[in-house]
């Protein structure tokens, strides 16, 4: 990718779009960024944005993301999820650019033992996996230059999710009840970047649909067993509070979750190149990194 290749970072103040630019900048890569100013339900905006810049590679991390939430506002994740997504994938196709695009682990039923593989049939078992599903479905049928990546349990140093939550939990509390019979894996955001970065960087013209996760399975409950040890470890907790496995039906939701979505990544290691670490190893990877971004400066947000 020469460094007069325009990438657009669509999404750019979510966890992931803030983890990508700074991947994108740490490597003095030049892009275009814009957040909520850019509305992706509304094509003029888009037209607006795109035509007067020169755009090669649209990497989108916008999304409607409040999973329970959805059950109650079907039409405002589906006008993100889906025609948002389709938005910006046929003004990909105007434009002749590339369009990477990230789902969810939710658009799976989560009844089966075996990981899924990118072919396994959909059946998502929520409004919310609902919505992304829909979101697939209409890129695919309107952009054939595009990568599809379904991700599982992001987390990272930007923004609330499950690791934050967490040592939030272990800081206030005394105790703290996890949910122990729903079983994935992790997506570090810091990995997935790395590797985002990496395919950009490849030109690869190898299109279509791939699971990325970090790699094993274990439960919420083993994630956050793991996620308190390390943190006693990197001084972030000053004690240890008992932590109790619970199954689903005590922890009631509004959104029903996969009791187990493993995702398969051997093809787009095979594929793609991207490199699967271990989910602990990662995890090891986000305190020492949350250790660095401690009172330093953000990284630089891209040309808007």
């Amino acid at each position: 990718m020469g460094r007069e290749t325009g990438i657009w970072l669509v999404g750019a103040a979510g966890m992931l779009g803030r983890q990508l630019a700074g991947e994108f900048a740490s490597r003095g890569w030049s892009f275009f960024a814009s957040d909520r100013e850019v509305d992706i339900r509304d094509p003029r905006q888009l037209q607006a944005y795109a035509r007067p810049r020169p755009i090669a590679w649209i990497v989108n991390c916008a999304a409607y993301t409040a999973v329970d939430r959805a059950e109650d506002e079907p039409e405002a994740a589906l006008a993100v999820n889906a025609a948002g997504v389709e938005n910006l994938a046929r003004l990909a196709g105007e434009i002749g650019a590339t369009l990477v695009h990230f789902s969810t682990d939710y658009v799976f039923a989560g009844d089966r033992a075996a990981p899924y593989l990118e072919e396994d049939e959909p059946r998502p078992l929520s409004r919310y996996g609902w919505s992304k599903l829909q979101g697939e479905l209409r890129l695919v049928s309107c952009l054939d230059r595009h990568f599809l990546l379904r991700i599982s349990w992001l987390y990272g140093v930007h923004g609330t999710n499950f690791v934050h939550t967490m040592l939030r939990v272990f800081a206030e509390k005394e105790r703290a009840r996890v949910v122990g019979d729903q079983f994935g894996a992790p997506t570090y955001a810091a990995a997935l970047a790395a590797n985002i970065a990496g395919l950009l960087q490849s030109d690869c013209e190898r299109f279509g649909t791939y699971h990325y996760c970090d790699g094993g399975v274990i439960s919420w409950f083993d994630f956050a067993v793991a996620i308190q040890e390390l943190a006693l470890q990197a001084g972030i907790l000053a004690k240890r509070i008992p932590i109790e496995a619970i199954p689903t039906c005590e922890f009631p939701t509004r959104a029903a979750r996969p009791l187990r979505a493993v995702l398969a990544c051997a093809r787009v290691q095979d594929e793609l190149g991207f490199r699967v670490r271990p989910w602990r190893a990662n995890l090891e990877d986000f305190f020492a990194e949350k250790a660095r971004h401690a009172g330093s400066e953000e990284p630089r947000r891209g040309r808007t």
